[in-house]
């Protein structure tokens, strides 16, 4: 898979996760599972790690334990949030973390490349934890018109990203456009009646940093992505191209709960 046709594969499943935000609850963790079980089977292949099914199993666990959680708090009592709606997710990446170690003591192939290995599955349980933000998002006091403006800087950086400029260029470049779609993508919240209970002038803003922060991950992880000799190969691909929307979730509630009060 070409670098373009990653980044085309970004924007879709960015729109995907744009969309279930505002079917409601169910379908946002739908679309999250897509976005788990693709990093839970490509990144063994991404990362080369030795007991791939093992790892592709843990990384599944931690991912849909933690989208699970967060949708049935957020799903079951909306007022829950003064507790924060993603309260139980600590205990699931605390969890996860264990299953990584006992991953290893289960492995029957003499542990080869074993601080490979552990690194490489808490990376990936970590891209599943960070995605079950999303599942809160709906419930901050942006509501649901915070996803897109978010994905759509993800979007933009993933395009600068996805062309053959040198890291020196496409990463400023990335973060400029991310800050510059997500400044945008804020303002015209505004402007389609969008902005809820939060001041309209706290949209640019919020979209503007959330945006910022996107790039700054969009460009990192292409640094760290395109160094590898799979990246292009599948299913190690679509890992790569779910990487970046999964990265963004922790952000976007972060930029939800703290900038739009």
């Amino acid at each position: 898979m070409t670098p373009p046709a990653t980044a085309t594969t970004t924007l879709a499943l960015a729109v995907l996760v744009a969309l279930a935000a505002f079917a409601g609850p169910f379908a946002l963790a739908l679309a999250l599972v897509l976005l788990v079980a693709l990093v839970a089977v490509g990144w063994p292949a991404l990362l080369s790690l030795p007991s791939p099914r093992g790892t592709t199993a843990v990384v599944a666990l931690a991912g849909l334990g933690a989208v699970a959680t967060g949708t049935a708090v957020v799903g079951a009592d909306r007022d829950a949030l003064g507790a924060g709606p993603l309260a139980g997710v600590p205990a699931v990446a605390a969890l996860a973390l264990l299953a990584a170690f006992v991953h290893q003591l289960a492995r029957r192939d003499g542990r080869p490349r074993l601080v490979e290995s552990v690194s490489g599955t808490v990376t990936g349980q970590a891209l599943g934890v960070l995605a079950a933000c999303w599942s809160a998002v709906p419930a901050t006091y942006a509501g649901a018109p915070l996803a897109p403006v978010v994905l759509v800087a993800v979007c933009a950086a993933a395009a600068v990203c996805a062309t053959s400029w040198p890291l020196r260029v496409a990463g400023p470049a990335a973060v400029g456009a991310g800050a510059l779609a997500g400044w945008l993508a804020g303002s015209a919240t505004v402007a389609l009646g969008g902005a809820g209970i939060v001041p309209p002038a706290r949209w640019a803003v919020a979209g503007l940093v959330a945006g910022a922060g996107a790039g700054v991950a969009v460009a990192a992880w292409r640094a760290h992505s395109a160094r590898l000799p799979t990246a292009g190969a599948l299913p190690a691909a679509f890992a790569v191209a779910a990487a970046p929307v999964c990265l963004a979730g922790g952000g976007a509630y972060l930029v939800g709960r703290l900038l739009l009060l």
